[in-house]
């Protein structure tokens, strides 16, 4: 695999639409990736399960969703205790006891020869220490993205609408076909 460079990502968000939905091209594109920002932050509040037999998994029980004022679509398909609409740069403070899932602003749309990972901004874990935990996104997929989110002391904060997350592109040595796998209930951005 190869990653994409800067200009070479800069050409495919102007004429493939690879990413859409980000605000700044100049400030969110990196040496070797692109920032994505914070559309919503959801408090987990029990664990679900996963099952061999998709019929018997339990989603997780979710509380208050906090959603960055403009993208309450980004959840429109999940049920939580109670959605909080905030304004881009309202601080959020965080309960280090508590698991989120985190939802970007910015939505991919990968070619089929090509995949993504995703880090943590290293200012994510310096400032407020927090972390993300997630995967790899596959060759193909169109949608927006959640990660596991997971402060680790008392007293963390974070805006609605910061760039959190870094996502790579990787170019494949041949196309891929998401859409034919057996499964891919994920497509088009679905969180759960």
């Amino acid at each position: 695999m190869t990653v994409l460079s800067k200009e070479t990502l800069i050409n495919l968000i102007k004429e493939k639409d690879i990413i859409s939905n980000y605000k700044d091209i100049d400030t969110q594109i990196t040496a070797n990736g692109f920032d994505f920002r914070l559309a919503a932050l959801i408090e987990v509040k029990k664990a679900g399960q996963l099952r061999i037999d998709k019929k018997s998994a339990k989603k997780p029980e979710l509380g208050i969703a906090y959603v960055l004022e403009g993208f309450e679509n980004h959840i429109k398909n999940i049920d939580t205790e109670q959605t909080i609409i905030l304004k881009e740069g309202t601080l959020i403070y965080l309960d280090n006891k508590k698991t989120y899932l985190a939802i970007t602003c910015e939505k991919v749309n990968t070619p089929e020869n090509t995949n993504f990972e995703i880090e943590p901004r290293s200012s994510l874990f310096r400032y407020c220490q927090c972390d993300i935990v997630t995967g790899f996104g596959e060759a193909g997929y169109n949608g927006i993205l959640t990660v596991l989110f997971k402060p680790s002391l008392p007293g963390a904060a974070i805006d609605i609408g910061v760039r959190f997350m870094q996502v790579s592109f990787n170019k494949l040595d041949a196309n891929s076909h998401y859409e034919n796998q057996k499964e891919n209930n994920y497509q088009g951005g679905n969180i759960l």
